[in-house]
């Protein structure tokens, strides 16, 4: 069992690993088409070259202003927005599913009712759709043990 609050801080990590794999795509797009637009200046298409070294290197500076300026903006007013986000929190798990509790209500939900698990060194992201999660920052388990075996039930959503 584990009862805490998400902070500002674990909220814009959980928005940073939900969007990692989608901006590793993005940054590999964006050198390419950099890399394209060198190779064509090299074999003499001038125009279309700078043409995608612009597109490249403007796309790599967005995402670097998304990243480190926007995002931390834009997580921490929906942060002050939202309520259940600052609520505390009770979790207890077993071999069938896991429990949560706040002043809000309680729900249980069944181990395969979710349907991937993230996990990073600070917190784990368990889905229940592919843009809706939980998260759980490991600062709040007690032990080493007790994160190996949230992360052992929880991993029974990505065999799903």
């Amino acid at each position: 069992m584990i009862t805490a609050a998400i902070s500002s801080e674990d909220h814009l990590a959980a928005l940073r690993l939900h969007r990692k794999r989608a901006v590793r795509r993005l940054l590999l797009v964006l050198a390419a088409l950099a890399a394209a637009g060198a190779i064509a200046i090299a074999i003499g298409h001038v125009l279309i070259g700078a043409i995608g070294i612009g597109a490249g290197v403007g796309g790599l500076i967005g995402e670097f202003v998304q990243s480190r300026f926007a995002l931390p903006r834009r997580a921490r007013k929906i942060y002050q927005q939202q309520a259940s986000l600052r609520a505390t929190y009770t979790y207890s798990w077993d071999a069938d599913g896991l429990s949560a509790s706040s002043e809000a209500g309680h729900v249980r939900r069944r181990w395969p009712d979710y349907i991937k698990l993230l996990e990073s060194d600070r917190l784990f992201l368990l889905y229940h759709s592919d843009i809706m999660f939980e998260i759980f920052p490991k600062s709040w388990f007690r032990t080493p043990e007790q994160i190996d075996e949230f992360r052992t039930l929880a991993s029974r959503a990505d065999a799903q």
